[in-house]
């Protein structure tokens, strides 16, 4: 059977792929995701052909930066909803194309505008030859969408298209914290970040993250080049912008392409339903301060749990522990406060904790309760607490306690004894059957992301932190922070409390954030902002 001939554009990519790859026909073939000797025929067919590499095209992007502009101006004023897709694109570098064919999918049945802000693997402003003006080219499919110049989407977010970052950088958010003042930013890199920058209390959270790249992986055979393949996304951030408010998500494409947004999943041919995802990951709750805008958001009519239908919610910090908490021994002016309104009462504290969960428990979902500090606060309360100096939970305290040491046995590695918090909860709550409760270093993953951890404690005994977290090397959901944030395969969720508690002073990290786990393996940050969590 004759073979088929190659045309035009088959050769032109092959011929572009080795321009990208230095000449380097190995490094050019995986590029291309394609057998070496195929990838040589080519090559051959292409020099009897006489094609050349792409010549240098310059990027001139004044109109399409004037056009985004004068749209965003006038949608902000009249208040009506846009939406935006960045991504960026390597030079010299072809296109995921089941992944960019998503991406062109998901802006015209959302009536998205598509940003592609185009990056360097090189630093034009040193070793800048005329050898590598031959790779100083972008793919023709994202000519019509690239921006490199600085543009606000609206008062509080702003693109920073001029910024090209390095694509092997291990932190490449690291120093930009105050280069926008007060405004939240989106910055060009093939890997997925995203931080939270400390902001006064009456302004909208700052949020810096990273974009994720359309074009395919295209690194030297290095350290600092293997890192940065290792860590290569191909991924996007949707905006959506209302006003001086924006709600933010990640498009992360698994291998086909595909990507989940919400309850849609995309392909370059449309897009088509999801019935569920896998998890909700909510934010620290805690109960007694929880801020009812958010709950709302969350389990309202409209609001995340209802129009996603998660299989499992999970929850961190679920009670607050208030009414005793050890950091209030001494402090005579609150407990005196927390008397006079009756919340020093352990049990109702308790009793209220476990009737909202009951209230919000979804038909054919469970439960999962992370073992957090504050939850933990109860068996330190008892194991310090003298009865007969606390009338209001004497009774409660001596039954807990009476509870934990018929508990109490020696196990294979030391003495164990149950959590009290999980003991009551078992007992009181309606909804105990369709929970799952979790001890202290016991794993629960799902889709092969671990959720089982707070983010209190982290690796060998060390304070717990995103970063510590990233060196275990397995992907992970956490909370603790109040702090949403993505670095190397970790998500922190933020609060669902509210973000003005009685400890946290000055300029604050906090922010109203879920995260949600896809049926693809994927997650998104989602972002509560005056209440709404999309647009």
């Amino acid at each position: 059977m004759a073979q088929k001939p190659l045309d035009s554009k088959q050769m032109q990519q092959a011929v572009d792929a080795l321009a990208a790859s230095n000449g380097n026909e190995t490094m050019a073939a995986k590029l291309l995701g394609m057998p070496k000797s195929t990838f040589q025929n080519r090559i051959s067919a292409a020099e009897r052909a006489h094609i050349v590499a792409a010549k240098e095209e310059k990027l001139n992007t004044t109109a399409r930066h004037a056009q985004l502009h004068m749209g965003a101006l006038k949608d902000s004023r009249n208040g009506k909803v846009r939406r935006y897709v960045v991504t960026s694109a390597q030079n010299a570098t072809p296109v995921q194309a089941d992944f960019f064919a998503s991406l062109l999918s998901y802006c015209k049945l959302n009536g998205a505008e598509l940003i592609v802000i185009p990056f360097r693997y090189q630093n034009p402003t040193s070793v800048w030859t005329e050898k590598s003006k031959s790779y100083d080219w972008w793919p023709s499919e994202v000519m019509p969408y690239l921006l490199d110049k600085r543009i606000e989407l609206n008062k509080n977010l702003v693109v920073l298209a001029d910024i090209k970052i390095q694509p092997t950088a291990t932190r490449p958010l690291s120093g930009m914290d105050t280069m926008t003042g007060s405004q939240s930013a989106i910055l060009a890199h093939p890997k997925l970040e995203l931080v939270t920058v400390p902001t006064p209390h009456h302004k909208l959270p700052k949020i810096l993250t990273t974009t994720g790249a359309c074009t395919k992986r295209n690194y030297t055979e290095t350290k600092a080049g293997k890192k940065g393949s290792f860590h290569h996304t191909y991924g996007a951030c949707v905006v959506e912008v209302s006003g001086e408010s924006f709600h933010m998500r990640q498009l992360n494409a698994i291998s086909n392409g595909s990507f989940m947004d919400l309850n849609y999943e995309y392909t370059g041919a449309g897009r088509k339903k999801v019935d569920q995802i896998e998890a909700l990951v909510c934010g620290d709750t805690h109960h007694e301060f929880v801020d009812p805008e958010v709950v709302e958001a969350t389990f309202g009519k409209d609001g995340i749990a209802s129009f996603l239908r998660p299989k499992l919610v999970v929850w961190h910090d679920i009670w607050d522990g208030y009414s005793r908490n050890h950091h209030h021994e001494g402090e005579a002016f609150i407990n005196f406060v927390k008397h006079q309104a009756g919340v020093d009462d352990v049990e109702k504290a308790l009793d209220n904790v476990f009737a909202f969960v009951d209230k919000y428990t979804l038909p054919n979902s469970k439960n999962v309760f992370i073992p957090s500090n504050h939850p933990d606060v109860l068996a330190k309360w008892v194991k310090r607490a003298d009865w007969r100096e606390d009338p209001r939970n004497a009774k409660f305290l001596l039954r807990t306690a009476l509870a934990m040491i018929e508990s109490a046995e020696m196990g294979l590695c030391g003495a164990q004894v149950i959590d009290p918090f999980q003991y009551w909860a078992k007992k009181k709550m309606k909804s105990a059957s369709q929970a799952i409760f979790l001890k202290r270093d016991e794993s629960f993953q799902v889709k092969g992301i671990e959720l089982a951890y707070h983010g209190d404690r982290g690796p060998n005994g060390s304070r717990g932190s995103i970063k510590g977290f990233t060196r275990i090397g397995v992907k992970s959901v956490i909370g603790h922070s109040h702090t949403p944030g993505i670095m190397d395969g970790v998500y922190q969720t933020g609060c669902n409390s509210y973000l003005k508690l009685e400890y946290n002073s000055g300029p604050s990290s906090w922010m109203q954030s879920d995260c949600i786990v896809y049926k693809n393996g994927k997650r998104s940050l989602i972002n509560i902002v005056n209440g709404q969590w999309r647009a």
